[in-house]
């Protein structure tokens, strides 16, 4: 009876991720993700790997990850970058965080780029985002434009101007603008 259960549990749980279309768990190396199906789980990237969705937790070690759609937490392990190449939602920690389009939630890194919407913290040594809602903290923070938002940093640049004029891009120390 015992081992009928446990054989009824163990099919269940293989069986769902199958319904689902998504994988507990996925080894990603260069040309290869095993399994191949979107991650809810844990994902472990070696050297470089590349992958639609991951829900959960992505380690990148020695290398580029790429995802397409990201949320939970991303750790970028020895010289692990993380890209994600539509939208991240939650924390980044790797020595870059790239993300095409928009992001939300925190990134810790030497360098946090993203090229849309950002909404949340980045704490690095270079900040950028073409859209800012949130803090940037750092020695060069970027932006296009400050919707709501705080700059700290030896060099903070808003292209759209500064809160001390619209035609000063550069502020040192601190920018803002609500």
């Amino acid at each position: 009876m015992k081992l009928t259960l446990v054989t009824i549990a163990l099919t269940a749980t293989l069986l769902s991720s199958t319904v689902l279309a998504a994988t507990p768990i996925q080894l990603s190396l260069p040309t290869v993700n095993l399994p191949t199906d979107n991650v809810s789980g844990v994902r472990l990237n070696v050297l470089y790997g590349q992958t639609s969705q991951v829900t959960g937790i992505n380690f990148s070690l020695l290398g580029l990850s790429t995802i397409d759609n990201f949320t939970g937490l991303n750790l970028g392990l020895g010289f692990g970058i993380n890209h994600t190449t539509s939208s991240m939602t939650g924390l980044e920690i790797g020595l870059a965080n790239w993300n095409n389009n928009r992001a939300k939630g925190a990134d810790f890194g030497l360098v946090n780029y993203t090229g849309g919407n950002f909404t949340g913290a980045q704490f690095g040594s270079f900040n950028y985002a073409a859209s800012l809602n949130g803090l940037q903290f750092g020695l060069i923070n970027a932006t296009d434009h400050i919707n709501k938002g705080v700059q700290i940093g030896l060099i903070n640049y808003d292209k759209s101007g500064t809160f001390v004029s619209k035609n000063l891009s550069i502020f040192p120390i601190i920018n803002a603008r609500f």
